[in-house]
């Protein structure tokens, strides 16, 4: 299996249930198996209607990344009285995380649009995420908060001046830049 097979529609590594967790989570779901799997799959469902619902493109990858988080909480021992409840409440948290990636990969197709390149077609989502997803985690991190948070608060938090944070965003948007490029040509 190579990195991209093992990725899902959202650009991310995919973060599969082992067996170990599976398990716990039908045992929190049900005391029997059977019930345990239709709770699942009712569960699941919903929560693929809920991000359909609010229009989110891969909402399946969705459903079994919340339900996969929830999966890691059951098996750290978490005190979870209401699992339906738990579940929505993280799926509402991905739904803000992925809100705030869709914004990050427009504010920074925008921002290559105006830049001297502006006359190009630079509108490749597909290309962007792949590029976004490419960039390391602290990196990719960093781009997102920075078009999604207050820059001042940010850079406050991060011990930095804003005009550090400026010249951070500057050089990933760069290396943005440089790999959409060469998407786009490889195409």
């Amino acid at each position: 299996m190579t990195d991209s097979d093992n990725k899902t529609s959202l650009g991310r590594k995919r973060n599969d249930l082992d067996r170990e967790g599976l398990e716990a989570l039908l045992q929190a779901l049900g005391p029997d198996r059977e019930l345990a799997g239709r709770n699942y799959e009712e569960l699941r469902r919903r929560l693929i209607n809920l991000f359909a619902w609010e229009q989110f493109d891969a909402a399946d990858d969705l459903a079994d990344e919340t339900l996969n988080r929830l999966a890691r909480k059951v098996m750290e021992g978490t005190e979870i009285p209401n699992l339906d409840r738990f579940a929505f409440g993280i799926a509402r948290l991905l739904m803000q995380e992925e809100g705030r990636r869709k914004r990050t990969r427009q504010s920074v197709l925008l921002e290559m649009q105006r830049g001297p390149q502006g006359s190009q077609d630079w509108g490749n989502l597909d290309a962007m995420d792949r590029c976004l997803a490419a960039l390391p985690k602290d990196r990719r991190e960093l781009i997102e908060r920075y078009y999604a948070e207050d820059r001042v608060a940010l850079a406050r938090s991060l011990h930095i001046s804003v005009n550090a944070l400026r010249n951070r965003a500057m050089r990933i948007r760069e290396e943005l830049f440089k790999c959409v490029t060469r998407s786009r040509d490889d195409s």
